[in-house]
């Protein structure tokens, strides 16, 4: 006789309970991996954006420490002086130089020129320098200055400011970069600045990519050595009123002793990240920054706001001290 052996399973009951205990498990396991995603996305994000703020802001300080290099301004800096390192006015060229088209509107250092992404406007800064070197790489990356006509002779002039990108995004911010534009003009005998053009239709190099803002901030000592920040814009009309409050005719020699003379430059930038941060948007609600010593806010019209808050961003500051005014008094 054949005996017939039953093996025992498992129970609806103890298979439902297992088909639960095993998606409580997964979906656990689902929450760990999307929370490090986002996590780790947040961290990719924020160090790429710090790497670019800061080593690009880097590489424009180092450029503008040549700032008055080696320029007949007898170490001065400011609105009046023949070579001013800090371009404000036509008289810190040569008189040749002075009817350059469009000099006082577009190439000289400007406060809130520029359209950023922020609910006001970008400023420009326009230096010149002496090399002391044969040849020279400008910030436009081009080789200056040749044996038979070493950079020594000439006086670079850079002009940094900002502008939209040539590449868009459908769905992104505008795209703004930080662009350097470089030109030259011989120390002996200038006829024109060569290389140096109308904003936005030369051949800048881009220095910086996802800039919203870009600021000036000057640093300014007095003849009594008192030290404060000044705007460019409050820092021309001070220089006016004390031009005016001069004996007339002004006695350059006497008057000069009066002036405010520029020290150091504060720069700062905000810095955008390439990437979006996903569903940490939502906790992204700052849009007011401080750049050298002012508030910029963000474009929040036309919805703007809502696209805003999935990037993150940065505030960089850095103060340039013109090493080349140690001299001045």
């Amino acid at each position: 006789m054949v005996h017939k052996h039953y093996t025992s399973g498992f129970t609806l009951i103890e298979l439902m309970v297992a088909l639960t205990l095993g998606l409580l498990i997964v979906a656990a396991g689902l929450a760990v991996f999307l929370s490090s995603s986002r996590s780790l996305g947040l961290q990719s994000g924020m160090s790429e954006l710090q790497q670019n703020a800061n080593f690009g802001l880097s590489l424009v300080a180092h450029d503008l420490r040549h700032t008055n290099l080696n320029t007949v301004s007898a170490q001065k800096v400011n609105n009046i002086v023949l070579g001013s390192g800090i371009i404000f006015k036509k008289e810190n060229l040569p008189a040749a130089l002075q009817t350059s088209t469009n000099l006082e509107t577009e190439l000289v250092s400007l406060q809130d020129e520029d359209t950023d992404n922020t609910t006001g406007t970008s400023d420009r800064l326009t230096i010149q320098y002496t090399p002391e070197t044969e040849s020279i790489i400008n910030c436009e990356g081009a080789t200056v200055g040749t044996a038979a006509a070493p950079a020594s002779n000439l006086v670079i002039v850079q002009r940094y400011y900002l502008a939209a990108s040539p590449q868009q995004i459908p769905g992104e911010p505008t795209a703004y970069s930080l662009y350097c534009d470089a030109g030259s003009y011989p120390k002996s005998a200038p006829t024109t600045i060569l290389g140096l053009d109308v904003h936005g239709s030369n051949n800048a190099q881009q220095m910086m990519q996802r800039v919203d803002a870009f600021k000036i901030r000057l640093g300014v000592k007095n003849p009594a050595g008192e030290f404060r920040y000044m705007t460019i814009d409050e820092y021309i009309d001070e220089m006016d009123d004390i031009r005016d409050a001069c004996a007339t005719p002004i006695v350059e020699d006497i008057c000069a002793k009066t002036y405010l003379q520029v020290t150091s430059m504060e720069v700062g930038i905000l810095s955008r990240s390439t990437g979006t941060i996903g569903a940490d948007a939502s906790l992204n609600t700052q849009t007011t920054f401080n750049l050298a010593g002012a508030d910029v806010a963000l474009d929040g019209s036309s919805g703007k706001d809502i696209i805003n808050k999935k990037y993150l961003r940065q505030a960089v500051n850095q103060v340039v001290a013109i090493r080349n005014t140690l001299g001045a008094s």
